[in-house]
């Protein structure tokens, strides 16, 4: 898989792939505040690709980051000595990366033209164009996922949020979050926690934590400053983990602290909220249980949630 992307990634670049380490910051990688990356490790951008770090990230002696489309690493994911990640991967916040990992949104082919040489059936999905478009399937790590030493994750997996990886596992499937995996393939050994959809969730109940899914300050710092201010601070993207079973709406009670209106949406739905308000606001509920809403605001968002429910 890494000489496949390798060799895609040469055709899609030619000579304007760029390394890059922290020194050095080309127009395909984003790099956010407090950013480390050890001189040794190997960030290489082809021209249609992206590299981002979010920010307070931490990437490794001898890392390699290579992208098909687009990788992107969350505020305060550390990538540990000598992992490899190519293709289309998405990193959420607050992940730990073991030594070793090997992440690969590509695959090798045995079996498009099985009586040909593999790696020849390589070069023929390479070099056309309909199926080296489809060689890719983007692979996710959602927030607060451990991945051990030597983790293999193969293409088009979904690693759900809290999740823990065993060292040495190959995962091949999607992972529901909060699962404890292990073995080759991985499989759930158990679970790090009782994770079941609610009808409510409130600011205010750590038990609730895991449902603010993403988007929140829940980091313990961010948590115990925010608590003060009467909510959760949200960024602009975030969405909330919550039943949507005979529900026909979903209702948000926040507190927007800023001196300026803002604008929340859901599932195609628009509201306002007024500056320096405390509102519950609702919605028609959409037919999936990760409910994502979007706020727009001209000036950063000073608002707080205080509670969800659905109904």
């Amino acid at each position: 898989m890494k000489r496949t992307f390798r060799k895609l990634l040469g055709k899609l670049a030619g000579e304007n792939s760029s390394p890059i380490n922290q020194n050095q910051h080309p127009l395909n990688a984003k790099k956010g505040p407090s950013v480390i990356i050890d001189p040794s490790a190997l960030l290489t951008c082809p021209k249609n690709g992206l590299i981002e770090l979010e920010g307070n990230n931490y990437v490794g002696r001898n890392v390699e980051i290579g992208p098909l489309g687009k990788i992107s690493i969350g505020n305060n994911t550390s990538i540990q000595d000598r992992c490899i990640l190519l293709g289309d991967i998405e990193i959420g916040r607050y992940c730990l990366f073991a030594p070793n990992v090997y992440i690969s949104s590509g695959r090798h082919y045995y079996n498009h033209k099985p009586e040909f040489y593999i790696k020849d059936q390589d070069e023929m999905v390479i070099g056309n164009t309909d199926l080296s478009k489809k060689h890719s399937k983007k692979i996710i790590v959602e927030d607060d996922c451990w991945i051990g030493i030597n983790v293999v994750i193969m293409s088009g997996v979904t690693i759900g949020k809290g999740s823990v990886i065993g060292a040495n596992s190959v995962v091949t499937k999607d992972v529901e979050p909060y699962s404890i995996m292990s073995g080759m393939p991985a499989v759930v050994i158990k679970k790090r926690l009782t994770f079941e959809l609610k009808n409510s969730i409130d600011y205010l109940n750590d038990g609730d934590l895991p449902y603010f899914y993403n988007g929140f300050y829940t980091n313990l710092k961010s948590l115990m400053e925010n608590r003060k201010q009467g909510g959760i601070r949200i960024m602009n993207d975030f969405s909330a983990c919550l039943n949507n079973e005979s529900k026909t709406t979903i209702s948000v009670h926040l507190k927007n602290t800023g001196n300026n209106s803002a604008e929340i949406t859901y599932n195609n739905q628009h509201k306002k909220i007024e500056a320096n308000s405390i509102v519950t606001i609702d919605f028609n509920i959409a037919a999936t249980t990760i409910h994502k809403f979007k706020i727009l605001s001209s000036e950063e968002n000073h608002i707080f949630i205080q509670s969800i429910k659905t109904y």
